[in-house]
């Protein structure tokens, strides 16, 4: 009887046990499940991230593409106004035979944005490029202002269709936790060749003639077209997609006041540059691309730790001073000052910009948002051309930089003053 007793409690203890046992692994099992959800599984999904490339074959083809692309585009950055002088331009013609290159591309850029969510990045590009290559092998035909505007119109599609396409490809490639990073990478290709191509094309004027600059413009044009035939399509199609991106339209204003700026750069530097009596003004670019190269890639990794703001408000600040010392400069010293404090102000502004674009649009929607963003940084270049030239023709250099300064500053202030509520790194 008792034997029987003591078997019923030592079977009865054995069954507290294994379920006191079973209560613990299930316990075990939920804590396990718990830690590897919210810990273990989201440390790994950023260290898998992390590892994801950006030099993937299409970003690398993409990238040399626009590097040549913009090669030939800066070969005529600073010898087309000398040009246009020679065949008898006035100062108000040679800013706006500049900025109807960009007005084109500005008039354009959303429907090609649009056109590159329905039809496809890789197809835009290539009509982009190839409009671009006819139209450079047509400038040593230009002998009047009248046809030189025109082609300038033509060179403008082009290059607005190659450029947003380009860019759009980029921003599908690019891993959305190395976002900023890629476009500062990417970046580096227009800066690499704004390095070399302006200096070069004095080089070549010097030593030859209009003629064959432009030939050998063509032939860089003609590359970069090559580079982006094994390009891959990156997204399918999408044939309802907005003509506008009102998510794009804050950044897009940002960088307008930026490229503002850089226009009557671009248009009228190397006329400053002769005033002042500096033989070669490809070397201010020369300068404010190395600068660009060494400070892109980082500028664009670091808004993606720390956020976009803190990144793009001292950029504007320090493009504000770098036109207050150019408006200053009277000799090489502070023309070079001023270079270098452009390409660390535009260095840190672009990619963060870019990125801070993409993080606010759908992937749909990317297209037009590229559009609407290309189309606000040439609207700028066009207006610094026009509207700043006529600043110089009426006060001078000196004013026309000053007041260059005080818009992008304004910018700054609009920036400072928002919450940055569009994106979640801003």
């Amino acid at each position: 009887m008792e034997d029987s007793r003591g078997l019923k409690l030592l079977t009865l203890q054995r069954r507290e046990s294994s379920l006191f046992w079973d209560s613990k692994l299930e316990i075990s099992v939920k804590c396990h499940n718990f830690l590897y959800m919210n810990f273990i599984k989201e440390h790994y999904m950023q260290k898998t991230a992390k590892k994801e490339t950006l030099f993937s074959r299409d970003f690398i083809l993409t990238s040399l593409s626009t590097f040549t692309l913009f090669a030939s585009f800066y070969f005529l950055l600073i010898t087309l106004p000398i040009y246009i002088q020679k065949i008898g331009g006035t100062e108000s013609e040679i800013g706006l035979i500049i900025g109807v290159f960009t007005i084109s591309a500005v008039a354009l850029r959303p429907f090609i944005g649009q056109e590159v969510d329905r039809r496809g990045r890789k197809i835009i590009l290539i009509v982009g490029l190839l409009v671009f290559l006819i139209s450079m092998l047509l400038y040593d035909y230009t002998k009047s202002v009248t046809s030189l505007l025109l082609l300038r119109v033509l060179h403008g599609v082009g290059w607005g269709a190659a450029t947003t396409a380009a860019t759009t490809l980029i921003a599908d490639i690019a891993p959305p936790n190395r976002r900023g990073e890629a476009m500062g990478v990417f970046g580096m290709a227009s800066n690499v060749a704004m390095a070399i191509g302006p200096a070069l094309s004095m080089i070549l004027l010097q030593a030859y003639d209009f003629s064959i600059l432009f030939s050998i413009g063509a032939g860089i044009a003609l590359l970069s077209l090559l580079l982006a035939l094994p390009i891959s399509e990156t997204m399918v199609v999408h044939p309802e997609t907005p003509l506008f991106s009102t998510e794009a339209l804050f950044p897009s204003a940002l960088m307008f006041t930026v490229s503002l700026t850089y226009g009557s750069i671009v248009s009228f530097l190397s006329l400053f540059a002769q005033k002042q009596g500096i033989v070669n003004p490809g070397i201010f670019f020369t300068v404010f691309a190395v600068t660009l190269i060494l400070v892109r890639a980082l500028a664009g990794k670091l808004s993606d730790i720390k956020g976009r703001k803190y990144v793009i408000i001292p950029g504007m600040v320090l493009i504000s001073a770098s036109l207050w010392v150019l408006s200053t400069a009277s000799g090489l010293e502070k023309f070079l000052a001023a270079a270098l404090l452009y390409g660390l102000g535009f260095g840190l502004v672009h990619p963060s910009l870019m990125a801070y674009l993409v993080d606010t649009v759908s992937d749909k929607g990317r297209g037009a948002a590229m559009g609407t963003f290309t189309a606000a940084f040439d609207l700028g270049i066009g207006a610094g051309s026009i509207i700043l030239g006529l600043v110089l023709q009426y006060y001078g250099f000196r004013v026309m930089y000053t007041l260059g300064g005080l818009i992008v500053l304004t910018g700054a202030i609009v920036l400072i003053a928002s919450n940055g509520k569009a994106s979640r790194r801003m």
